[in-house]
């Protein structure tokens, strides 16, 4: 039996609870692939939540069935594990940097055995860092047989914050789940004020509660999933700040609305639930501007409205009445809010951050978001929408004394929305610090909140450098710690700081551009730590696949990874010879060098694995290799045969599937890396004219080189224009 399961990003799906579609339909349906058991582990560990969900999917019919797993993170949660079950075999996924991971997938594939790919985005790391939904091809579902899933991820739980489980399928209205077994385990170092379930249709039970513990569980069949699970989880803090009523001062609120054809169906439909509670929210003593941006910036009124029920009914009538546009000028939205705006006053942005017009530069959108927002310093809010929001320019512009809240496809935005505009009547608290001595002691810190709100909770995450003590200190209030604090660590605290570090990293790059080093170490943090990110990808399959067999003619050698019990392995190869593998104990494999001969055909090869284990029982296990001898045909052109300094041009290129890789090259300019663009059925790169380039005739270079490294070049010539 062959197993296959392909992941990627699918834009405009939800992925709810997991869902398993049929490959042939649009819609989860249970008469054909049924969801048999969903079991939900969750653990909360002060502000720690892990949770582990597995999955079984049935088959109902009597034919092999292929089918796509869809889901999608709910907010700031970071995917930690992932594995799928061939039979009684669990495969799980290892965390590879992504062009390695996509190579590898595709060696394993052209073997005739599919992998499992997960990573963010279907296409590259742009797309990567604008989405959370993932989707898995699933072959074979045998018939009247099941597919087990399991995934892994974990969040923050902020103070008096309510755990969501997006579990109501809102992309397909409806589904039924044969079993479902949810447990919850709560932990906190410091009691806990309140524990509720706010979902009224899960028959959960409390199996204890302590002032520092909570257990609880639930156990039902035949259960429609209708809403999702909703936990409250109110603990004390450490260090707790006076509490502070709502302001009852006027304020005077600037309304950005984001009507782009990026925003249609469901994040429209958030973004203007949201809009309706902010302004029907206002009292009569309240002022606002409301403003609606696309390519263009439309504003209700050319001056300050007066809040009440009956104005906030007109500004939204008039809101629906605008029509939705192709582009996004942010930047220039940003500018006309602040124009606007008074002091003290609060800028409140509605959007998914997709800047097309105008200024699309996260760093330049920042910097002049920044100075212009100096002269009167309104407090920015941001609500970020749908599973591809630009979360980091988004999470950025709330840095300016805001609040940031991202309402992504799966998530309930109730709460959080309530969350959001409750702040709109509050003061950030002021002086919060934390003082590190000797300066030494801690490295590579962070803090995970834009802002600190009376009732909500200061955190920063660092590295330890060398002994000392850290003070910290809000409203005249203060707590020393001495450092290392190793009674607080928490298995969980790592991986935190790895996530914050990455986070900075990636804004970075944003603002700055690639460069090797920060890539690098994003990379080496997310292996360590064992989360995806836009440079890294999950890889399920085997382990001895992972490690691919390509031999050209004359490699003399090929390695086997078995499990501990075996005791020998003797290869035969297709072409009469028979040879022992040596065990090499400093790598945990096996291994024999042996010459392929030169008459060879290229393609895929059998060689047929005898291993013996400790008891003598004998297994034999088939696998291939593959002959690559002859370097790939490459052919290229370029979209124009001339160009201007700081233009773009086009390269594409056609080579063999065995194609590993194919690069362009102009002398002083960035290499280019071709990617395959299934719509032109050619592979795709862009090759940036240098702004000093001297005007005259230069040759691109484009290489292509096959997954056994033969190369092949191909030059075409562009002129370059004074």
């Amino acid at each position: 039996m062959r197993f296959s399961i392909f992941l990627l990003a699918a834009a405009g799906l939800y992925g709810d609870a997991g869902s398993l579609i049929p490959a042939n339909k649009q819609a989860p349906d249970p008469a054909v692939l049924s969801m048999e058991e969903m079991a939900i582990d969750v653990q909360i560990d002060g502000a720690s939540v892990k949770v582990l969900t597995r999955q079984i999917f049935a088959n109902k019919t009597a034919g092999v069935l292929e089918g796509n797993y869809v889901f999608a993170l709910p907010g700031s949660a970071i995917l930690s594990d992932f594995a799928v079950w061939d039979g009684a075999t669990r495969i799980p996924g290892v965390i590879l940097e992504r062009r390695r991971a996509e190579e590898l997938y595709n060696d394993i594939r052209l073997q005739a055995i599919d992998p499992g790919l997960l990573q963010l985005g279907e296409r590259d790391v742009d797309e990567a860092k604008r989405t959370s939904v993932f989707s898995a091809r699933v072959v074979p579902i045998p018939g009247y047989g099941t597919k087990r899933m399991e995934m892994e991820y974990h969040s923050r739980l902020d103070m008096g914050s309510i755990l969501a489980l997006p579990l109501k399928p809102d992309a397909y209205k409806q589904q039924r789940v044969g079993r479902l077994w949810i447990t919850v385990t709560v932990n906190s170092a410091h009691a806990m004020k309140d524990f509720q379930l706010l979902s009224k249709g899960y028959p959960l039970q409390i199996l204890e509660k302590k002032p520092n513990l909570v257990r609880a569980s639930l156990d039902v069949r035949n259960f429609e999933l209708t809403e999702d699970f909703v936990v409250k989880v109110d603990r004390e803090a450490l260090l707790v700040a006076p509490q502070v009523a709502a302001e009852s001062a006027p304020k005077t609120v600037v309304a950005l609305f984001d009507a782009s054809l990026s925003m249609q169906w469901e994040k429209l439909e958030r973004s203007m639930r949201a809009v309706t509670e902010l302004l029907m929210g206002l009292g009569p003593q309240d002022k606002f501007h409301l403003l609606v941006f696309n390519s263009q910036v439309a504003v209700f009124a050319p001056g300050a409205t007066a809040g009440g029920k009956a104005t906030a009914e007109q500004a939204l009538a008039w809101l629906k009445t605008q029509p939705l546009r192709g582009a996004t000028d942010l930047g220039g939205a940003l500018a006309k809010g602040l124009a606007l705006a008074e002091k003290d006053s609060v800028l409140v942005l509605f959007s998914d951050g997709g800047a097309t017009s105008g200024q699309v530069r996260t760093g330049k959108l920042l910097e002049d978001y920044a100075r212009a927002w100096a002269a009167k310093k309104p407090r920015t809010f941001v609500y970020a929408v749908g599973d591809d929001a630009n979360g980091m320019l988004m999470k950025a512009l709330a840095r300016q004394n805001g609040v940031f809240e991202w309402v992504r496809s799966t998530e309930p935005e109730e709460f959080k929305l309530r969350g959001f505009l409750e702040k709109l009547g509050k003061s950030a608290v002021e002086g919060v610090s934390l003082d590190v001595q000797p300066r030494t002691a801690v490295s590579l810190v962070y803090s995970l909140h834009e802002a600190v709100y009376p009732g909500s909770e200061a955190v920063w995450v660092g590295q330890y450098g060398q002994p000392g003590s850290a003070t910290f200190k809000v409203r005249g209030a203060s707590a020393t710690v001495n450092l290392p604090a190793s009674e607080t660590a928490h298995p969980q605290l790592p991986r935190t700081w790895a996530k914050a570090r990455v986070d900075a990293l990636l804004e970075k790059i944003d603002r700055e551009g690639e460069d090797k080093a920060s890539i690098d170490e994003i990379i080496r943090l997310s292996k360590k730590y064992k989360f995806v990110t836009p440079y890294t990808s999950f890889l399920a399959a085997p382990r001895a696949l992972l490690r691919p067999r390509l031999i050209r003619p004359g490699d003399p050698v090929i390695r086997v990874r078995t499990d501990a019990a075996i005791a020998s392995v003797v290869a035969v190869f297709p072409f009469g010879l028979t040879k022992a593998l040596k065990f090499l104990p400093e790598e945990d494999i096996w291994q024999t060098r042996f010459l392929a001969p030169a008459d060879m055909v290229d393609g895929t090869h059998a060689v047929k694995l005898v291993m013996r284990d400790k008891n003598g029982r004998t297994y034999r296990e088939a696998k291939t290799f593959l002959i690559v001898s002859k370097p790939p045909l490459v052919s290229a052109k370029l979209s124009a045969s001339s160009a201007r300094r700081g233009e773009r041009v086009m390269v594409t290129a056609d080579a063999g599937a065995t194609t590993r890789t194919i690069t362009a090259k102009m002398y002083g300019a960035e290499t280019a890396w071709l990617k395959w663009d299934p719509n032109r059925n050619v592979s795709v790169g862009y090759l940036t004219v240098p702004a000093g380039m001297p005007a005259g005739k230069y040759a691109i270079k484009v290489t292509a080189e096959d997954i056994a490294h033969n190369i092949s070049t191909k030059e075409v010539f562009l002129a370059v224009l004074p």
